[in-house]
């Protein structure tokens, strides 16, 4: 088997059973629990979400494409570790602000304590990926999957207390990246977790727009969840995101058809190989097509049988939020793919842009949608606003390509 259908393989599979393991603990959380639990996981998770972001800073594509080797590894992991000490920072202070207290606050704090660990991770599996041996976190995937699902299901059917479950499960992940992920890529590169000279300054200045686009990005995914729930309430928002969940495991499938080819696509980049650029920009597109056609096709047909099976009779009322939810996952997958591109171009500024745009709309739209399709406007909000976002960056890129093209005949 070769280096690359091992890597992808081994990511693949790692990566499905992590976020198919996070899925089953909304699930557990639905049926051992009830709607309201779901509700608070659900705002744990988007307000967590959107500041991760901060501690990603957008620059994993980036690292794996910087194949000139511009900033060391120590650089990257350094400059991790100070970014999700801001994110931690600024996501408890956006939940006082917005008066999450008691329950809810503790529970957006631990579920950001488990994000930060796979934050963590991320800069090492980036490493991992540039010595080509993404199997490492395809590994520590389904270790870290299945081990927080077996502590989260213990901490919380043994309390029947939500944050007792959380608490195990970040407890296990934070344990996990310390052990397993630092441990397996210090074998491969010899690195520190904090660089003196301060580069990591510049790969802050030169990658921030990347951290405003995953900022943005990423809050438009969570601004109608935050918004159907001031609105309509936990319980309405625990429903659609019980829905919601595992419809993210389709969106991560397709995530693992583009992001191994990131390396790739910037060698073709870097030596300027517009065919062989577009070439492969096709076939991943089409892929991804095919994956979101077979999804709304397979859920037309199981979906209502598969969410009675998952959430009992209790989901029927909610089962029309399905396919919506599903368009919007088809299209952020899209969004995902052009950001990818877009990112190794270093096509920092329509990248940006369409960020910026899709958010706006997303806010606008969200309220009124919401008030007149009640849940499934939330879903609509996010497919207007990310159509929107996909036609701006394809432009961009696509502007990009035709310049690079054009310079290269003149030289």
């Amino acid at each position: 088997m070769g280096t690359m259908k091992k890597n992808m393989i081994w990511n693949a599979v790692g990566n499905l059973i992590y976020l198919g393991c996070q899925w089953l603990v909304t699930v557990l959380v639905t049926n051992l629990g009830h709607f309201r639990d779901a509700g608070i996981l659900s705002v744990a998770m988007s307000v967590s979400a959107t500041f991760q972001t901060v501690a990603m800073f957008g620059i994993r594509n980036y690292q794996v494409s910087d194949v000139a080797g511009k900033y060391s590894d120590t650089t990257y992991v350094s400059f991790r570790v100070i970014s999700c000490l801001a994110a931690m920072v600024g996501c408890i202070g956006f939940s006082l602000i917005n008066a999450y207290r008691g329950e809810q606050l503790l529970a957006i704090f631990l579920f950001m304590v488990f994000r930060l660990a796979e934050n963590f991770s991320d800069v090492l599996h980036g490493i991992a990926q540039k010595n080509e041996r993404l199997d490492i976190a395809g590994k520590a995937f389904a270790i870290k999957g299945i081990g927080i699902l077996a502590t989260f299901l213990a901490g919380y059917r043994l309390s029947g207390n939500l944050t007792v479950g959380l608490l195990c499960m970040a407890a296990f992940s934070v344990l996990t990246t310390l052990v397993y992920d630092l441990f397996s890529v210090r074998r491969l590169s010899d690195f520190r977790l904090y660089q003196h000279n301060k580069s990591w300054l510049f790969l802050a200045k030169e990658t921030l727009p990347l951290c405003a686009y995953l900022f943005l990005s990423s809050a438009m995914v969570t601004i109608p969840k935050l918004i159907l729930e001031k609105q309509c309430g936990s319980e309405l928002l625990g429903a659609y995101s019980s829905i919601f969940a595992p419809a993210m495991l389709i969106q991560a499938a397709m995530g693992y058809v583009y992001t191994p080819f990131a390396q790739i696509f910037g060698k073709h980049q870097q030596q300027k190989d517009r065919k062989s650029f577009l070439g492969l920009m096709l076939k991943v597109f089409v892929a991804i097509l095919v994956l979101a056609v077979l999804m709304i096709i397979a859920a037309y047909f199981l979906g209502t049988p598969l969410l009675k099976i998952l959430f009992g009779e209790r989901i029927l009322p909610y089962t029309s939020l399905l396919i919506p939810i599903l368009l919007a996952i088809a299209v952020t997958s899209f969004f995902g793919f052009l950001c990818m591109i877009a990112t190794v171009q270093r096509n920092f500024v329509f990248l940006l842009a369409s960020c910026v745009v899709g958010f706006a709309c997303c806010v606008l739209l969200t309220p009124p949608l919401l008030s007149a399709s009640e849940a499934n406007g939330a879903s609509y909000s996010l497919i207007l606003s990310t159509v929107l976002a996909c036609l701006i960056l394809a432009i961009g890129i696509f502007w990009t390509l035709l310049a690079k093209g054009k310079n290269k005949r003149e030289e």
